[in-house]
C-alpha cells in the first residue's frame, strides 16, 4: 500500500516537484552542517541538479496552467453559485503562477545564453510573482479557516504553515533593504524551504 502511495505521487507534477525542492533544501541544510569546505561544496553542486530538474519539469506545466484558466472561466460562466471574492483569489493565484512560467521560461533561456534577455532581471520577476502568489494563498486559506469550525479546519492549517514558510524563505532572497531580506542564513532559509516543501508532499501523499 505504501509503495502505491509512493508510486501515485511520484507520478504527478506537483509530487515530483514538491520531492526535488524538499531534497534539493535537505542537501542545503547538509552542506551547512559540513566542515570540510570542499564537501560541502560538493553538496551544493549536487543540490544544484534537483533545482536545474524542477526548472526543467515546469517547463511542462504551461499547458496544464492553459487548462486551470478554462476550467476557471468555465466554473464562472456556467455555474449560478460562485463565491465572487474565494473566485477572484484562485482566479489570481492561477493567472499570477502562468504570467510566472512564461517569465520564467524567458530567464531559463536567456541563461542558457539561447535568447538575448536580462536572465537576472527575468528571475528577480519571477520571485516578486512567487511571493505576489503566495501571499494571494495566504489570504484564501485564512479566509477558508474562517468559514469552517476550528477543528474542521487543520488540513486548511497545515497549507497556511506551508504558505508562511515559502513566504519566509523567498522573502529572504529579495533586494537588499525589502522585508528581512538577507537576514536569514541559508541553513534558516533551507530550513523553511524544506517544512514548506514536505508539507506539500505530505497533502499529496
Amino acid at each position: 500500500m505504501e509503495l502505491q502511495r509512493l508510486t501515485r505521487v511520484f507520478g504527478i507534477y506537483a509530487g515530483r516537484d514538491k520531492f526535488l525542492r524538499a531534497a534539493y533544501a535537505g542537501l542545503v541544510i547538509l552542506a551547512t552542517k559540513e566542515k570540510d569546505p570542499e564537501k560541502a561544496k560538493r553538496i551544493l553542486a549536487f543540490a544544484k541538479q534537483f533545482s536545474l530538474a524542477r526548472l526543467i519539469f515546469r517547463q511542462c506545466n504551461h499547458p496544464q496552467m492553459f487548462s486551470s484558466i478554462k476550467d476557471l472561466y468555465l466554473q464562472f460562466t456556467t455555474s449560478n453559485k460562485i463565491d465572487i471574492f474565494d473566485y477572484f483569489l484562485t482566479s489570481s493565484i492561477t493567472g499570477i503562477y502562468t504570467v510566472y512560467g512564461f517569465a520564467e521560461l524567458i530567464a531559463w533561456l536567456s541563461d542558457a545564453k539561447l535568447i538575448v534577455a536580462d536572465s537576472g532581471k527575468w528571475f528577480k520577476w519571477c520571485l516578486y510573482l512567487w511571493l505576489g502568489a503566495l501571499a494571494v494563498g495566504i489570504i484564501r486559506t485564512i479566509r477558508q479557516i474562517f468559514k469552517k469550525p476550528f477543528e474542521k479546519s487543520k488540513n486548511d492549517q497545515i497549507t497556511l504553515l506551508g504558505f508562511i514558510c515559502d513566504f519566509i524563505s523567498g522573502a529572504n532572497s529579495l533586494p537588499p533593504g525589502m522585508l528581512w531580506s538577507g537576514k536569514l542564513t541559508p541553513r534558516q532559509s533551507a530550513t523553511f524551504s524544506f517544512i514548506a516543501s514536505a508539507i506539500g508532499f505530505w497533502k499529496l501523499y
